[in-house]
């Protein structure tokens, strides 16, 4: 009867998911390429509930959005490109410093570094290496 018990509660127990939605601010200087970067935001899985698609986008300081075409999360290992919006589109491939359900457990501090690439006709603009605070957003 104790097994029985203990196999119940085993099967019980819930997984935690991982879920990146929210918003990345770059934290620290950046380099004048990417000075006009506000945010970046990673739908995570309230986007992949949308239909279409929604991954995210980079959203730049005057209301430009370049919308994420893609995000591969392998471990904490991101990487994410974006459409091209006048000629010009960013790629970002980094670490999460740490995994979980953002929205429900948000995190503190730096959680995501990595290089972001500018590209301009699909020539390599500028790159630098960024680290990013989170926030849960509304």
């Amino acid at each position: 009867m104790c097994s029985f018990a203990f196999a119940f509660r085993a099967s019980e127990s819930k997984q935690i998911e991982n879920d990146i939605f929210g918003y990345y601010f770059i934290s620290g200087k950046v380099p004048k390429a990417f000075a006009d970067i506000n945010h970046i935001h990673l739908a995570g899985n309230y986007g992949k509930q949308q239909k279409p698609l929604f991954y995210g986008l980079v959203r730049l300081k005057n209301g430009k959005d370049f919308p994420i075409l893609s995000v591969t999360l392998n471990g904490k290992k991101v990487s994410f490109i974006t459409k091209t919006v006048g000629g010009v589109h960013y790629y970002f491939n980094g670490t999460f410093t740490r995994l979980s359900d953002f929205p429900s457990n948000p995190p503190q501090g730096i959680i995501l570094q990595g290089k972001l690439s500018k590209l301009k006709n699909n020539k390599k603009f500028a790159d630098t290496n960024v680290k990013f605070r989170y926030e849960a957003g509304d």
